[in-house]
């Protein structure tokens, strides 16, 4: 599935989703802490990224797992990496959200081929009606 780059302007809910649903297809494990210090995650704290991942994400490395890899305190334990994967629910709120954003696109393209299409169908109007005259 192609992910779309995300802006630094969107959402961090739904620029943290792209980042692990872009590391889960690749099959990369990463921790919250090196999720932080990415270029595509700029801005987003720590403690951001871990509230996030505790709310879209499956449990990493088994039962329990979530609790310790998203706990941040002097243990560092944020640090260690995690097989994350997204929960069905917001894998597949992700992909309406893409759908509808791909839609949008399509729309707009659709706007433009009437606007187009209407130009030419005057143009062909008005050269019948300069021909009419013509004769």
């Amino acid at each position: 599935m192609q992910i779309p780059e995300t802006k630094k302007s969107d959402p961090d809910v739904l620029r943290v989703t792209a980042f692990v649903l872009r590391k889960s297809e690749n099959k990369e494990k990463f921790s919250v802490c090196e999720a932080a210090k990415t270029q595509e995650l700029n801005g987003v704290s720590d403690y951001r990224i871990a509230e996030i991942i505790k709310e879209i994400c499956l449990q990493p490395n088994g039962p329990n797992s979530m609790e310790s890899l998203t706990t941040i305190d002097n243990c560092y334990s944020h640090n260690n990496p995690g097989n994350w994967q997204l929960n069905a629910e917001t894998y597949f709120n992700y992909l309406s959200y893409i759908s509808a954003q791909n839609s949008k696109k399509s729309n707009k393209l659709a706007m433009y081929s009437i606007l187009i299409a209407s130009a030419a169908l005057f143009g062909n109007a008005l050269a019948l009606s300069i021909g009419f005259i013509g004769n």
